[in-house]
């Protein structure tokens, strides 16, 4: 995958995606589409499409690969998940540290975040326990929302680690050689995560570190494992909030 056709790969979805966020859910809010469907379908329909034309295009040139072969799904061993684990705890530390920067920049017009976006996503607030709504929609006492942040974590960590990791990255590897972690991460913050790029700092630390241990130990699993384990921290403020505890 040379340079042109990595930013073409990388760039045309995060476009999109930016496209759907910032014009196309205000105008479904307009239309009284809730924000958990608009935001959810702006976000992730571009890479579910993007996912299913890889996962096809490798059926039509190597019929004879396996699907765990080709994107790198190999067997996680104890080694492994201490590496998960550590990187997880590392990148935890350097969010917190980073979580600033965030707010920082979405001052200047250029970082600003949409006009209509999820209090999970806003750089002006500060997520605590107790949470009153979750992509818009009241929290205490529906527990589907449990349900529907298991699917949006299956579509967010399966989607995005087999489509950039699992897909992608071994295609750089071919051009970029060990310097592809670097190509891939760099590519996944500034143009995939360009709907948020006041996060951009923020990011930076697990957007570099994922794509780095993936191509060291040649296994998407990693990835999978360090980008899942992190976002399902959510639960946490999450099953409290609609439990009612706090």
């Amino acid at each position: 995958m040379t340079l042109l056709r990595t930013l073409a790969f990388f760039g045309i979805p995060g476009f999109i995606i930016f496209v759907g966020l910032y014009v196309g859910v205000p105008i479904a809010n307009d239309l009284g589409l809730p924000l958990i469907v608009s935001w959810t379908a702006a976000l992730w329909l571009p890479i579910v499409l993007l996912l299913g034309w890889a996962v096809a295009r490798w059926r039509r040139t190597h019929p004879d690969e396996s699907f765990r072969s080709r994107f790198r799904l190999g067997k996680l061993r104890g080694k492994d998940w201490g590496i998960i684990l550590a990187a997880l705890v590392v990148l935890q530390v350097f969010e917190v540290l980073l979580s600033g920067t965030g707010a920082f920049f979405a001052q200047f017009a250029f970082f600003a975040p949409p006009v209509i976006i999820p209090e999970l996503f806003d750089p002006t607030l500060s997520l605590e326990a107790g949470l009153t709504t979750f992509f818009g929609a009241p929290v205490e006492g529906n527990w589907w929302l449990i349900l529907f942040w298991l699917g949006w974590l299956v579509v967010n960590i399966g989607g995005e680690e087999l489509l950039w990791r699992g897909y992608a990255l071994p295609l750089q590897e071919r051009v970029f050689g060990k310097y592809a972690w670097l190509v891939n991460g760099l590519c996944w913050n500034l143009l995939i995560h360009a709907f948020m790029r006041w996060n951009f700092v923020t990011l930076m630390p697990i957007s570099l570190t994922i794509p780095f241990l993936v191509q060291r130990y040649r296994n998407t699993w990693i990835g999978i494992g360090i980008h899942g384990l992190g976002n399902l921290m959510v639960l946490v403020l999450l099953v409290p909030s609609i439990a009612g505890w706090i």
